[in-house]
């Protein structure tokens, strides 16, 4: 990956212990990860930051912890790197979700990298680095016949977890809260 700003890390609170892990990885491979704790200052403007780092990343990592909340800052800063995904093709989001829970809303129509919470971080976030290599290595050489192979593999897992989704959720009424 070029040098510079290449991945805009964003997470949730309850995420920041593997934030701090996820940007220390990427920065002994190389890469520049802008993360809140690391790159934002007294006296800084923080949305100008906030949308030139995005602005200048390739990547956006938004990490999702097991309890996460969205607080104003990280709504802002979800809302920009949507914005700046929507915008630009060349962009690409990576939702990394820790545990068993789902996604915010907003994340569910990209592919999650799930991440089981006991996993040694050497191991998640070398998960989360070969997503971020092999994701440019296609872009950059194609698709390998084993890699469309696995896809379509995994294409038709999702397809027949949806229906079987789509069969339980036809058999149950919806739920209905208020808030």
């Amino acid at each position: 990956m070029a040098s510079g700003t290449n991945v805009f890390i964003s997470y949730a609170s309850d995420a920041k212990p593997m934030a701090e892990e996820l940007a220390e990885v990427l920065e002994t491979q190389g890469m520049n990860p802008w993360v809140d704790f690391k790159d934002l200052h007294p006296g800084q403007r923080w949305k100008e930051e906030l949308e030139r780092a995005i602005d200048a990343a390739q990547w956006l990592v938004i990490l999702v912890g097991t309890d996460s909340r969205a607080t104003p800052w990280q709504e802002a800063e979800w809302s920009a790197a949507l914005a700046h995904t929507w915008a630009d093709h060349e962009k690409r989001l990576l939702p990394v979700v820790f545990g068993d829970s789902d996604p915010p809303p907003f994340l569910r129509n990209w592919v999650s990298l799930r991440i089981n919470p006991q996993t040694e971080s050497s191991t998640w976030t070398r998960h989360v680095l070969d997503t971020l290599r092999n994701f440019r290595n296609e872009a950059v050489h194609g698709v390998s016949a084993r890699n469309r192979e696995e896809r379509l593999n995994r294409l038709d897992e999702v397809r027949k977890a949806a229906e079987e989704l789509r069969k339980t959720q036809s058999a149950e009424p919806p739920n209905l809260r208020s808030e």
